[in-house]
């Protein structure tokens, strides 16, 4: 009976060891078995998933949302055209508006949501973040193109605008049959210095092609280094009577119209020179003019690309993104800049 006691005894002591030996993490971490660790889930740890891109709710027609982006809500309009189909690649255009707006301001004054009705296609109207600026009242709305430190309180945070961009995209494509082949990018004043500062040179493996109203590479829109190697398309459109421009350049109103004189402008012509250079291109260009503008193409590609830059200066417009009633020429910009993009896909 004690030899069955004793066995019995042993057998429970070795069983405690072995439990022990393989059980507990070792002191300092090392492995006095020899052989290899068991996976330790509890005191290693574990980088956290990514959050999943959540599709979205729609209808044909406008829908608004709310998206958080570096714990931040940004708002966005997406407009659904009638014709949409699931099982279609269908192109978007994004929408980026001036200072202290909207996008709703965009959605409801200009005409890409008729054009999207008509060709089928996508539209997103984003809103930008409100700022305290310097020497300004009150909050405005501001993309946050390549000068936005200069304009804005000391120790402002700004967004990460491209990021927000990216975070529209990817929930468009998890809710969307999106082309990824014909996606495009359209701005006016400030949102068109985003588009030539931020989307540019960031995003220029996403966008085919992009389109500008009210804005050049120069002032709030200038970059202390122009990138190389950028073969996108660009199609700009300032008008003569642009007063936010000439506030901010000097140059007296009204801008000239006939092409020498704009290229033999100082300002001008750094602001060509510069959009030119962006898209690798010659300064070299050739012109058109008809009653209500002049057309300066820039086309000959220095790196062998087919892309190319246009640049139209309107007789009589102001400081708006030309929607056809909102400028004497009754010109609306919305179906050329379409024809424009649709000559290029990625």
């Amino acid at each position: 009976m004690k030899n069955k006691n004793l066995l019995a005894a042993l057998l429970i002591v070795m069983t405690l060891i072995t439990a022990c030996r393989f059980n507990r993490p070792a002191a300092g971490g090392g492995n006095p078995t020899g052989q290899p660790n068991a996976p330790a889930t509890a005191s290693v740890p574990s980088s956290a998933p990514e959050p999943q891109i959540q599709s979205l709710q729609f209808t044909t027609g406008r829908n608004d949302y709310v998206i958080e982006v570096d714990n931040t809500p940004r708002e966005f309009i997406v407009y659904v055209p009638g014709g949409y189909d699931p099982n279609a690649p269908t192109p978007v255009v994004f929408m980026f508006h001036g200072s202290n707006q909207s996008g709703n301001i965009m959605y409801e004054n200009t005409d890409w949501v008729n054009k999207a009705e008509e060709e089928n296609f996508l539209v997103v109207f984003p809103t930008a973040w409100k700022y305290k600026l310097i020497g300004e009242p009150g909050m405005q709305e501001k993309w946050n193109s390549a000068k936005m430190r200069e304009f804005v309180e000391p120790g402002t945070k700004l967004k990460d605008d491209v990021k927000f961009t990216r975070a529209v995209l990817e929930t468009l494509e998890a809710t969307f049959n999106v082309d990824t082949t014909r996606l495009y990018a359209t701005g006016f004043s400030n949102g068109g210095g985003f588009v030539l500062t931020r989307l540019i040179p960031e995003m220029n493996d996403v966008f085919a092609a992009y389109s500008t109203s009210g804005a050049g590479l120069y002032g709030e829109a200038a970059l202390d280094v122009i990138p190389t190697g950028i073969t996108a398309s660009l199609y700009s459109v300032l008008g003569t009577n642009d007063n936010k421009i000439a506030e901010r350049t000097g140059i007296p109103l009204p801008f000239p119209i006939v092409p020498e004189e704009i290229f033999g402008d100082p300002i001008f012509n750094t602001m060509l020179t510069n959009a030119a250079t962006l898209l690798s291109l010659d300064t070299a260009y050739q012109a058109e003019r008809d009653d209500r503008s002049v057309i300066m193409t820039f086309d000959s590609s220095l790196v062998g690309a087919d892309n190319q830059f246009i640049f139209r200066m309107v007789k009589g417009l102001f400081h708006v993104y030309p929607s056809g009633d909102n400028n004497p020429m009754n010109l609306d910009m919305t179906p050329v800049f379409w024809e424009f993009f649709m000559q290029y896909h990625k």
